[in-house]
């Protein structure tokens, strides 16, 4: 039930997505009540990296953790996923080698000002 009541209200700050979601996607913990900012900072620090992302996972299994996303684009080589804050999108690139392995996970978002985005590191 005091899930529910502070869900609710964060939804205030983060009507369409939640960090949480994103949190659930990459296996590390995230508040929903942190500005877009933290949750940058938070992804550009050693507790942003990624626990149930892997390096050369299969594509199909690396794909099937962003089920909350907004946005999902499928290319040849890449995936894309976008989410939602404050009306700003952040969006996930996974990158996958010629026999759909998952090599590279980007993020991108306004305030990164690395073309690519900020690389976050997979585990081996």
């Amino acid at each position: 039930m005091i899930k529910s009541v502070t869900r609710f209200f964060c939804r205030f700050r983060h009507p369409i997505s939640l960090p949480e979601e994103v949190a659930s996607a990459l296996g590390i913990q995230l508040s929903n009540f942190m500005t877009v900012n933290e949750v940058l900072g938070r992804l550009a620090s050693p507790q942003g990296r990624p626990t149930l992302l892997e390096r050369y996972m299969p594509r199909e299994d690396a794909e099937a953790l962003f089920t909350s996303a907004i946005r999902k684009e499928r290319f040849c080589q890449h995936t894309l996923f976008s989410y939602c804050f404050g009306g700003n999108w952040m969006e996930f690139v996974l990158q996958f080698d010629d026999d759909a392995r998952l090599r590279r996970i980007y993020v991108q978002h306004k305030d990164i000002h690395n073309e690519a985005g900020l690389e976050l590191p997979l585990k081996r």
